[in-house]
């Protein structure tokens, strides 16, 4: 565990005006998923869209039991800042345990089912995974190792999830990848 807080208080200076307000926002897309869950609604709402809003929406409560509901119970890992009480937090603390990374896992998990379907829209997404993610260590929230398990079982539960959504409803879309063959 030393070697994330090397990381985080590295992180720590690098900080600057800019981040310090770019970064809360950056995280707060992630907070209570609500960037996903509005993402899924749109999706469902068009026609279009609506084969992706329903693995979305598949991938989401999966998501929400393997991530919220199991892991972070049976790990219980607390927060840097809890173990570090000399950084100052820029955000209000959390209520939750710290590992896995719930905005990362998310961001990792819808970023997946979005590329399955749309490959460039899906690369956008990862891109604001990776931000999200830094995002987390800026703020001091987060272990390095919440936060890369986060994107791992983010994406794992992603390919599970559309395996499963196939399953029950059938050829959704041919994969863009050979990632879920």
């Amino acid at each position: 565990m030393e070697w994330e807080f090397v990381v985080l208080n590295n992180i720590q200076g690098i900080r600057n005006a800019f981040l310090d307000r770019a970064m809360p926002c950056i995280s707060f897309l992630g907070r209570w998923c609500l960037l996903w869950i509005v993402l899924t609604i749109l999706c469902l709402a068009v026609k279009r869209y609506r084969k992706l809003g329903r693995s979305l929406l598949c991938n989401m409560a999966v998501s929400v039991v393997v991530c919220n509901l199991i892991m972070k119970r049976v790990v219980q890992r607390i927060r840097p800042y809890v173990l570090n009480e000399t950084v100052q937090l820029i955000v209000p603390p959390e209520s939750e345990y710290s590992f896995p990374s719930g905005h990362t896992f998310f961001a990792f998990s819808c970023a997946t089912i979005v590329f399955f379907y749309h490959k460039k829209a899906g690369i956008a997404l990862y891109v604001l995974a990776v931000v999200m993610a830094f995002s987390r260590l800026y703020l001091y929230v987060h272990f390095p190792t919440d936060v890369m398990f986060g994107a791992l079982f983010g994406v794992l539960t992603a390919v599970l999830s559309y395996k499963a959504e196939q399953m029950f409803f059938g050829e959704t879309k041919k994969p863009v990848n050979a990632l879920v063959h």
